[in-house]
């Protein structure tokens, strides 16, 4: 479950109880930041936290002023400044040495259903987007805190008043699912200008592990504490048992259906480690027709090769997706260690990233949104003056 699942869930609970929530949204950065935007928070009246926007430096302050602050359903914005000269760095000894702003908003007076979309986008697994004002004055027609979302099926609501302004954010939403980047969009109303937040809400990775065995096992176990949806498939019911793992789904396949009715879709990976030569042959064959983000087989080059011949795939019909053997080369010995290599590679991967050391990495170690990083370029195409 993602975090913005498990907030979504312990929201659930806490408003059929009638409690109030205010949800803590990082929507920019300036510099350096241990949360990235799209970071959230949920605090319950009934003292509940799901979340963080930040390593723990920033949810105390919160924690104490989030609720006067959207006091009478007020949206705010805070801004916190962890540079070396920050005010938060001169209070709490910090040193992040970066800006952050953070979006407060009362969840049972929202207007618009944000948390749920999270749970239509995990029961669909389509993407949905989100767009929130997050500058402007008291005299613009567009407010501090309006909202507007595209769910999983591509409704549209929103409490924006700009039809123009909406017909706007709807492209840059695109752009966003597109690019799989949050994006900051600057806009001209009369003498003043506001910004929109722009984010996707992508599906949580799926993973299928294809076996069953004991290495399996903490396969299942790292891959959901960090938050996929994991199923695991074996033909052998004796190993494919629910009490053994932590997963969301333990299901017995056959060779004639390796998926079980399962369709893959983007934000599906797989990886073949039942020991079986025929069951992950039969796997592989299916799996080749998906597009997947990522496909290990587990076992040495030689077995890999065998296997691809055997199913009449050529390597460049299953490359780039397919990693063979399997895992971020990190010296991995033994079930737990494996695990983590494996699922190392596919968080790399998904995110598009090389998998090397941090301190060789030259520039930020982060990608910026769109228009915090681009801000000149991407203005000349979207500022538009508010006429309606």
């Amino acid at each position: 479950m993602t975090e913005l699942e498990q907030i979504r869930e312990i929201w659930r609970e806490a408003s059929a109880r009638g409690e109030s929530g205010v949800l803590a949204s990082v929507v920019r950065i300036h510099g350096s930041a241990y949360r990235r935007p799209g970071a959230r928070l949920l605090l319950t009246s009934g003292g509940r936290r799901s979340g963080a926007v930040s390593g723990g430096c920033l949810e105390a302050d919160l924690v104490k002023k989030a609720w006067w602050l959207t006091e009478g359903g007020k949206t705010a914005l805070r801004r916190y400044d962890t540079t070396n000269e920050g005010e938060i760095t001169q209070e709490f000894g910090l040193g992040c040495n970066g800006v952050i702003y953070v979006l407060l908003e009362r969840l049972e007076q929202s207007a618009i259903p944000i948390l749920d979309a999270v749970e239509e986008v995990r029961v669909s697994r389509l993407p949905a987007a989100l767009a929130a004002v997050i500058g402007g004055s008291d005299q613009s027609p567009v407010r501090l805190g309006d909202r507007w979302l595209r769910r999983a099926n591509g409704e549209t609501a929103t409490n924006i008043a700009s039809h123009q302004l909406v017909s706007l954010i709807e492209r840059e939403a695109d752009l966003a699912l597109e690019q799989h980047s949050t994006r900051i969009v600057s806009w001209e109303a009369a003498r003043e200008a506001l910004d929109v937040f722009v984010e996707p809400i992508f599906p949580s990775l799926r993973l299928l592990i294809f076996g069953a065995g004991e290495d399996a096992v903490p396969m299942a176990k790292l891959a959901k504490f960090l938050g996929y949806e994991v199923i695991v498939l074996d033909g052998r019911s004796h190993f494919a048992h629910a009490g053994r793992f932590a997963a969301d789904r333990v299901i017995v396949n056959s060779e004639s259906d390796p998926l079980a009715g399962i369709v893959p879709d983007q934000w599906t990976a797989a990886i073949l480690m039942s020991h079986s030569y025929a069951q992950d042959l039969a796997a592989l064959c299916v799996l080749a027709s998906h597009r997947l983000p990522y496909l290990g087989l587990l076992g040495p080059r030689k077995r890999t090769e065998s296997l691809l011949s055997d199913a009449g795939l050529e390597p460049e019909q299953v490359l780039p997706p397919l990693h063979s053997p399997m895992g971020l080369d990190t010296g991995a010995d033994g079930a737990e260690q494996i695990a983590l290599s494996v699922i190392a590679e596919i968080q790399a991967v998904v995110n598009q990233r090389a998998g090397g050391r941090l301190r060789e990495k030259a520039g930020p170690l982060h990608p910026r949104s769109i228009g915090d990083a681009e801000r000149e370029f991407f203005n000349r195409s979207v500022t538009c003056p508010l006429t309606d």
